[in-house]
């Protein structure tokens, strides 16, 4: 089954991240990897439409990236915090480790809880100022910005956190194995709460982020059904126009007059009714 990991980072560092999410790509076959990627919002419709339809509020995908990103997050197999001096003092990444911290405590089996994995950036006191420091980071702790070159060292910070990615996808195999067959086996996994148990591969479509495609029409368009509304609404006023009333059904001009077609059989001669004498009304 996949490995989900998920990589911890401050806004100002998601340029390093996207970097590292360019070294692991190689591994998606084996591995679901995540970090802070918000999509951009919603652009305002073009000025003829929102003439059009000024009620109309376009969907903001930043809004519906927030639960997926949740699920991502409490569902991580690996925490990969890429620590700086920047990102040791956002809260963002102070809760994520919060998160990670108590997710490991409320699994009773240390295998099976997420690892955390601190990455350095530069040099920082990260070890003291926060939490990771009871956990052996990669690298040995040499940041990355010390390597003769970046690349040098996300290839072996990429290499390091593959290696665990094995070890990982071991333990979570048995661990689905032993979900499946703990009913036939003694040996019955004892978790503390529902939330310890680690993913084990059900529901995949749960993380994913599948936005609505955005409602764009051509302004163009837009302009000419204005223009085609304005002149068919004249048109009401101004029935003499022959272009206004091929466009308008009750725009009919003056002069048009109904076509006169032949009778075999002419029309009666109106009579005078005053001049018609009527027989007496009997009492």
């Amino acid at each position: 089954m996949k490995v989900n990991v998920f990589i911890v980072h401050a806004p100002e560092d998601k340029a390093k991240a996207d970097r590292l999410m360019d070294w692991l790509h190689p591994m998606q076959d084996e591995v679901n990897l995540w970090h802070y990627s918000p999509p951009a919002k919603a652009e305002p419709l073009p000025l003829s439409w929102r003439i059009l339809m000024p009620w109309y509020q376009p969907v903001d995908p930043a809004s519906l990236y927030r639960e997926p990103l949740k699920r991502r997050r409490e569902h991580a197999h690996i925490y990969v915090f890429l620590t700086s001096a920047i990102s040791i003092n956002h809260p963002r990444f102070q809760e994520d480790l919060s998160l990670a911290l108590a997710r490991r405590a409320d699994c009773e089996r240390e295998e099976l809880g997420p690892l955390v994995l601190p990455l350095l950036w530069n040099k920082s006191d990260w070890d003291k100022r926060t939490r990771l420091g009871a956990f052996e980071p990669l690298l040995g702790g040499q940041p990355i910005a010390s390597f003769a070159t970046e690349d040098d060292g996300f290839r072996q910070a990429t290499a390091e956190l593959f290696a665990l990615i094995k070890v990982v996808q071991a333990r979570l195999n048995e661990a689905k194995y032993y979900q499946i067959h703990r009913k036939s086996n003694p040996f019955e996994l004892s978790l503390a709460s529902g939330f310890a148990l680690p993913y084990l591969g059900d529901r995949p479509e749960l993380f994913d982020f599948n936005p609505p495609a955005p409602f764009r029409p051509a302004d163009w368009l837009g302009w000419s059904l204005i223009a085609l509304i304005l002149i068919v609404s004249v048109g009401s006023f101004r029935k003499t126009n022959a272009a206004v009333s091929s466009l308008h059904l009750k725009a009919r001009p003056d002069y048009i007059k109904g076509i006169e077609y032949p009778r075999e059989n002419p029309l009666l001669p109106v009579h005078d009714t005053a001049k018609m004498k009527f027989p007496p009304i009997e009492k």
